[in-house]
């Protein structure tokens, strides 16, 4: 069911990118690369078919995150597509931050490889999810 998806994921560590990748593939999820944040929407735009749906990395310098997931969503183009934060940070006041700032959801690292796929599957079917992954 997700093999005919595309994934952009904004990842500039090279250990989480590896891991991402690997399980995008098991999934069938086809996918491209940024690993320095830089234009996010451009390359979003330039997509062929777009991606549906961004992995983007929250622990970004500088909050840079925010300001990418904020240009994404006043684009015209390609504002409703949804964006998934992933990062090693987490607490109840950023996760009430991602939510106020448009995020769909937010996957701590390690990534949940077991629920993966049904968390993507949920998330595309319309869920905003924030609970533990389950």
């Amino acid at each position: 069911m997700l093999n005919d998806k595309w994934a952009l994921v904004v990842e500039d560590d090279a250990h989480s990118l590896v891991a991402i990748s690997s399980m995008l593939r098991d999934l069938g999820i086809h996918f491209k690369r940024n690993t320095t944040g830089a234009n996010v929407t451009q390359q979003m735009r330039s997509m062929n078919p777009p991606p549906d749906f961004v992995l983007l990395n929250i622990d970004f310098p500088n909050g840079d995150a925010f300001v990418i997931n904020k240009l994404i969503q006043d684009d015209p183009e390609v504002g409703g597509i949804p964006v998934i934060a992933i990062g090693s940070t987490d607490s109840i006041r950023l996760r009430q931050q991602m939510q106020h700032s448009g995020f769909v959801s937010y996957l701590p690292k390690p990534l949940p490889r077991r629920h993966f796929g049904k968390i993507i599957q949920r998330i595309l079917s319309g869920e905003h999810i924030w609970e533990a992954a389950c």
